[in-house]
């Protein structure tokens, strides 16, 4: 999974996944789990949001890769996230034992097997749940089968029709118009099965563009990138390359 700084960036700012890191930290902080109410309250503090932090953003790194990754395409959806999930249960429990173990030295601390028993469920079940709810939330919204770009019937009406791009963030899609952006709780390849009747490309793994939306191309070294219309510059990947080189869209940008 390769992701520009952009990319990083968002996700590390998505306002949901912020709500979440807060309030879980601020919760632990309170609770005190694992022994840490021995610490000051300031250290407390400081200590769960780093390690909540670390949680969050590895969580949806690992689990989006397992579940955005063609390698296990063959695989159900819920088994990919699940399966993100256990190799982020592996990971991180080493590692909230070793930052554990900055902030201080109470042999009472558990160690990596006894917190692997405890993190691993919690990941799987958290997994599930939003598996659960994702899948609610996309089936109670769908709109009908009939008539074009069915995806823009998914958009608040007052950011209009005219679609920039659309760009994967964890579970949802990050949606842009020329009037604003929204983000939606759903899979990006059924987003893209969506747009049928609105000319556009998919340039990377994570970023569809609008025709409507191509504005530029410059070079960072060997890699092309695409400005949008609304400023944004996203990566081309050697997959989708060829065919936007076929139907003439990196000459005519360039």
């Amino acid at each position: 999974m390769h992701l520009t700084l952009r990319e990083m960036k968002a996700l590390i700012l998505a306002p949901h996944l912020l709500a979440i890191w807060l309030a879980a930290a601020g919760t632990a902080t309170l609770a005190s789990p694992f022994g840490t109410d021995q610490m000051p309250v300031l250290m407390r503090g400081i200590y769960w949001l780093v390690a909540i932090g670390l949680a969050v953003f590895l969580s949806n790194l690992i689990i989006t890769w397992s579940y955005e990754t063609p390698r296990l395409s063959r695989l159900p959806e819920l088994a990919r996230e699940l399966l993100g999930a256990l190799i982020f249960s592996v990971v991180y429990a080493g590692l909230l034992v070793a930052f554990g173990k900055l902030f201080f030295s109470r042999d009472g601390f558990p160690g990596y097997a006894l917190m692997l028993v405890y993190v691993m469920p919690i990941c799987v079940a958290i997994t599930g749940i939003v598996h659960l709810m994702r899948g609610s939330k996309v089936d109670a919204s769908a709109p009908p089968p009939e008539g074009p770009a069915r995806f823009l019937k998914r958009i608040n009406p007052t950011l209009g029709t005219r679609l920039i791009r659309l760009s994967m963030q964890d579970h949802y899609v990050e949606v842009v118009t020329c009037k604003g952006n929204q983000l939606i709780l759903m899979r990006f390849a059924d987003a893209l099965e969506e747009l049928e009747g609105i000319e556009g490309w998919r340039i990377h793994r994570s970023h569809w563009v609008a025709e409507v939306g191509l504005a530029a191309l410059k070079r960072d070294g060997g890699k092309a990138i695409i400005i949008t219309s609304d400023g944004a510059e996203l990566p081309v990947s050697r997959t989708y390359l060829p065919a936007l080189r076929d139907a003439g869209v990196i000459k005519r940008l360039s």
